[in-house]
C-alpha cells in the first residue's frame, strides 16, 4: 500500500511547524526589545535567515572555506535582521543570539519528545 501523497503532506506539515516553531524566538525577543513588528514577519524573516545561512556554509564548504563560509552567514544575518526591523547592530545581534539559543533548545525538545514517542511506540 503506497500514502505517497500522505507522507509528503506530513512532511510540509512538520516543516511548516518547524518555521513556526524556529520564528517564536525571534518574534519574542523583537517584542522584548521593542522592535515588534508581527509574527508573520518575523516568520518571513526566520525563512530569509534559514535560506540564507543554509546556501552560505554550503557554498563555502564545497569550496573548502567552512570558517569564512560561517562568518559570511553570520554577518549576512546579521544584516538581514538589522534592515527587516530597522534596529541598530547591538540589538540585531541579541536578536540574532536569542533566537538561535532558543531555536536550538526548541529543536532539541521537540526531537527529544518525538524520539521518546518513537521508543514508545516501538515498545508498545
Amino acid at each position: 500500500m503506497e500514502l505517497w501523497g500522505l507522507e509528503i503532506a506530513i512532511i510540509i506539515l512538520v516543516i511548516i511547524l518547524l518555521f513556526i516553531f524556529i520564528a517564536l524566538p525571534l518574534y519574542f525577543t523583537a517584542k522584548l526589545l521593542e522592535e515588534d513588528e508581527g509574527f508573520l514577519k518575523a516568520l518571513g524573516t526566520t525563512i530569509l535567515l534559514i535560506i540564507t545561512f543554509s546556501v552560505c556554509i554550503g557554498a563555502f564548504t564545497y569550496l573548502g572555506l567552512c570558517i569564512i563560509g560561517l562568518i559570511i552567514a553570520i554577518i549576512i544575518n546579521l544584516l538581514i535582521i538589522k534592515a527587516v526591523y530597522e534596529t541598530d547592530w547591538g540589538k540585531a545581534f541579541v536578536m540574532w543570539i536569542v533566537a538561535i539559543i532558543m531555536s536550538f533548545i526548541i529543536t532539541f525538545v521537540v526531537v527529544g519528545l518525538l524520539v521518546g514517542v518513537g521508543v514508545l511506540l516501538a515498545l508498545y
